[in-house]
């Protein structure tokens, strides 16, 4: 009964906070993406795209547009009860598994907003569990089950491609090597491909833009507002961030628990088999730095470690497993708020000035926090003017966001201000197009594309410029400008503005 327990309290936790502030700026996107349903995107697999879509008949309520990233976040926390059950862990054991994993930071972040990243915890825990069963003498439909869930992973994120290869690194390094002697090895190979078939064909009859994204994202990474970085172009600096955010995002404590899932299956002869998951981290880890990525892209893997570190701790002295169940438990509600929106808006910010993360007038220093803020105010503010102009311009110009997530406030917000569905240059929104308009007059919010547009347009006004306080710390004022006067129509000027990148 411990797993069902865990499940529906993480799903409580995270069903009665989601709803508490507001939608993240991807998600803004991904509301887009659903209305324009396809089996890939420029920057994504179509999982969130469908999690969007579902959420419609509710008009994109928070609650509703979060269900699947709850749901995966209680999955997740249950299934870790179920891994160290099947480890030989006992009751504290399963406990502490379902516990931590519950409430690791970015699990709690992730299970609450909808992000490409959001179904990891769930996905990587399915793979490395259907793994562990494969390792120790389970049936073939164990192979289909893999491959079943590393085909979900994809769909949710092509970083899963990351974990398999570990894994793979991880059995041919250890004697585990002996569950791929097998034809089942490679018909799960074939079934996994077969089902992320129509994402792949997609992405080719594209020219694999999710390759462009990737080296863009590389390309342009810059420091919060608040002037702290988390990511960094120089490859060893960039590795020192990565590592220094596996602590970060997984708590202290809790690292406790994966640090021994990680050591466990070496200094014992009960969790050995097992070693392929430490070796498999490893692989991660090295791979993932190597190639620049940022700290939670290797997030999902923690699960699975806290279970076979909770398994391997359950056997420790009394007072160590109660100090280590305590410590997580009051340090994750202590710091509960600044993964989960737990407490209301003033509240969290008179939170943040106790803990001294900000001064006065108080900010927001959560970045996703912040990122949910000012979005209906954009749409306001470009609906001014737009409604300005006269009725003959406003009937023929169209309104330019340079990224998808101002596009995606103008789409889910601007109708009720009278605004058309906004035009972009980034990622899908470029695939989507002019609309028909013919560029003649044109609002252009955000400044990331503007010294193109003034190489197009021979007039470029700056007539606005929208600000939402709370978001300071990852994005400073937008402004809103009219352009006019081009030197083309838009339809030539359109391959000009493409951007793929984050």
């Amino acid at each position: 009964m411990i797993a069902p327990i865990v499940w529906l309290i993480t799903f409580a936790l995270h069903a009665a906070t989601a709803h508490r502030y507001g939608y993240f700026r991807d998600e803004l996107y991904f509301i887009a993406c659903g209305r324009h349903l396809a089996w890939g995107y420029v920057d994504q697999p179509p999982l969130v795209a469908l999690a969007a879509w579902l959420a419609t008949p509710f008009h994109h309520d928070l609650l509703a547009l979060r269900a699947l990233p709850i749901l995966a976040a209680a999955s997740a926390a249950g299934l870790a009860v179920r891994i160290a059950g099947e480890l030989g862990a006992g009751r504290y054991g399963r406990w502490c598994a379902g516990i931590a994993v519950a409430l690791l930071p970015a699990y709690l972040l992730l299970g609450n907003t909808l992000t490409t990243t959001s179904f990891e915890a769930l996905s990587w825990m399915l793979v490395v569990w259907c793994a562990i069963r494969i390792v120790r003498g389970g049936t073939a439909l164990w192979w289909l089950a893999l491959a079943a869930s590393v085909a979900f992973g994809l769909y949710g994120k092509y970083s899963m491609a990351l974990l398999v290869a570990a894994l793979f690194a991880g059995l041919v390094a250890t004697s585990e090597r002996r569950a791929l002697r097998t034809a089942w090895f490679g018909i799960a190979a074939a079934v996994a491909l077969l089902l992320i078939a129509p994402n792949l064909s997609w992405q080719a009859a594209h020219g694999f833009p999710i390759i462009e994204v990737l080296f863009g994202d590389a390309a342009h990474r810059h420091a919060l507002n608040s002037g702290v970085a988390l990511e960094y172009g120089n490859l060893w600096r960039n590795a020192a961030a990565f590592t220094i955010e596996q602590f970060v995002y997984t708590d202290p404590l809790i690292a406790v628990l994966w640090l021994a899932g990680l050591i466990a299956p070496f200094a014992g002869a009960r969790l050995r088999d097992m070693r392929f998951v430490s070796v498999a981290f490893v692989a991660l880890f090295l791979l993932a730095a190597a190639l620049g990525a940022k700290g939670y892209y290797i997030i999902g893997i923690y699960g699975p470690l806290i279970a076979i570190g909770a398994a391997a701790l359950d056997a420790a002295a009394a007072w160590i497993r109660v100090a280590l169940m305590a410590g997580i438990a009051a340090a994750g509600i202590a710091t509960m708020p600044l993964s989960l929106p737990a407490l209301p808006l003033p509240t969290f910010l008179r939170y943040s000035q106790l803990l001294g993360l900000t001064g006065s007038p108080p900010k927001l220093v959560q970045p996703v926090y912040a990122e949910e803020f000012g979005w209906r105010r954009l749409a306001r503010d470009v609906a001014r003017v737009y409604n300005g102009l006269p009725p003959a311009q406003r009937a023929r110009t169209a309104v330019y966001a340079d990224t998808y997530a101002d596009a995606g406030a103008v789409d889910l917000f601007g109708a009720d201000y009278g605004l058309p569905r906004a035009i972009g240059s980034q990622n899908n929104y470029y695939l989507w197009g002019t609309h028909g308009y013919d560029g003649r007059s044109l609002i252009a919010i955000g400044a990331t594309r503007i010294d193109r547009l003034r190489r197009y347009y021979r007039s470029v006004r700056l007539i606005a410029t929208s600000d939402e306080p709370l978001k300071w710390v990852v994005e400073g004022p937008d402004p809103i400008y009219l352009c006019t006067d081009p030197i083309a129509p838009l339809s030539a000027i359109w391959p000009h503005l493409r951007w793929y990148g984050a």
